[in-house]
């Protein structure tokens, strides 16, 4: 089994080898058929009269509401609207667009200048667009930087010929890039892409580890959901990301960030909200994603923190004005004295694991509470039906001794 950005690098190089039919010979979608795509879908609305305006100039400041809706959970975005438009310390941004060039800011989507300003009202070239586009496709190997966005996007059938060519781009141009990034996106068979998401961890246990099973109650090696096979890829995963790997924000240098598709560690990311690409939350996600699949699983709140398990992602929570301090996935069930491992990523920007040697980061319930500092929250991504056996207790250090 492979990946569906794997899988959908195989397609283009097939495209780009004469297998397949260009995307001229298959024919690029009209403005308004792109944009019907996206309109169904909430990326892309009309102004106050509905009027999509597909022929008129596209500005920095629409291009971040675009990409907010075309990255963001809705619901969720708006539920915390106040924190992403004080994340938008850009001064000449509109008020109606601060919530978006706040998100885009906070997850790594747009940059300012080096001014100090947005460019709200710049603008979109073909380069920016076409740079919008790759990163969405997210194609492992693909070698391009901004400079060469347009080639890539030419190569790949994303762009028309005319509208690379032109200083700036409307807004039907980056609806046809748009819609022809995302069927290429869904074009790969959900054969090819079901199981795990990456070669290491997938093969983690012995030779004859055979795929069980893929999608709920599944993990990404086939196996059931228990806290045993948890634990098997957790262990794995230790020696893929070791401790003292980089792994800090996106100012840190020479930083690993999360790469792996994390729908459904998104959606618990974005509870709160916490990036998922970078620091403390992109380590967690990434983790979750690895053992529990990308989509599959979706988390569920742990109302009982006696019954956190190995894999669980834990979340502290400062109790002065509700933030998250820290993101962690917990490798234990908590013991007798509420005491239990955790894995995090951006401890002194850099992965940590507990060992024999030195066993911490270790954490104890009676740390938190509503009454201290901080209090835990906890999510799971085990199904309802697998109980919490409590025979996690104390398993970490047992398990590597």
């Amino acid at each position: 089994m492979i990946s569906r950005k794997v899988a959908a690098l195989f397609l283009i190089t097939a495209m780009l080898g004469g297998i397949m039919p260009s995307a001229s010979a298959m024919g690029m979608p009209a403005k308004e058929q792109a944009a019907a795509y996206l309109v169904e879908r909430g990326i892309l609305a009309g102004d106050e009269n509905g009027d999509l305006r597909l022929d008129a100039e596209l500005t920095r400041a629409q291009l971040a509401v675009v990409l907010t809706r075309l990255h963001g959970d809705p619901t969720q975005v708006e539920k915390n609207r106040t924190f992403y438009t004080i994340q938008c310390g850009f001064p000449d941004v509109p008020d109606w667009a601060k919530q978006y060039a706040g998100y885009c800011a906070y997850y790594g989507l747009m940059a300012g200048y080096d001014t100090g300003a947005f460019g709200a009202d710049d603008c979109v070239t073909p380069q920016a667009a076409c740079t919008v586009a790759l990163r969405y496709l997210d194609l492992p190997g693909a070698a391009w930087d901004y400079s060469t966005a347009v080639k890539s996007a030419l190569d790949l059938g994303l762009i028309t010929p005319e509208a690379a060519s032109e200083a700036e781009i409307t807004q039907g141009d980056l609806a046809v890039l748009l819609y022809r990034a995302m069927e290429m996106e869904e074009a790969v068979p959900e054969e090819h892409v079901a199981g795990p998401q990456t070669g290491s961890a997938s093969a983690a246990g012995s030779p004859d580890s055979v795929t069980q099973g893929t999608g709920d109650g599944y993990l990404t090696n086939g196996k059931p959901v228990t806290e045993e096979n948890v634990l098997e890829l957790l262990h794995q995963l230790e020696q893929d990301w070791p401790t003292g790997t980089v792994w800090g924000t996106h100012n840190t240098p020479g930083t690993h960030k999360n790469e792996v598709p994390c729908t459904a560690a998104r959606k618990i990311m974005h509870e709160y909200p916490v990036s998922e690409y970078y620091g403390c939350g992109g380590y967690a996600a990434m983790i979750s994603s690895l053992v529990f699949g990308d989509a599959s699983n979706p988390g569920r709140r742990v109302e009982d923190l006696s019954q956190i398990r190995p894999g669980d992602i834990i979340f502290r929570v400062r109790n002065d004005n509700g933030k998250v301090w820290h993101v962690l996935i917990a490798l234990e069930t908590p013991n007798e004295i509420h005491a239990f491992h955790v894995t995090d990523g951006n401890n002194g920007e850099a992965v940590d694991w507990p060992d024999s040697q030195s066993p911490y980061p270790h954490n104890n319930l009676d740390s938190y509470g509503e009454d201290k500092t901080y209090h835990l929250e906890a999510w799971t991504r085990y199904p309802e039906y697998v109980p919490c056996t409590g025979e996690s207790k104390n398993i970490w250090l047992a398990d590597i001794s």
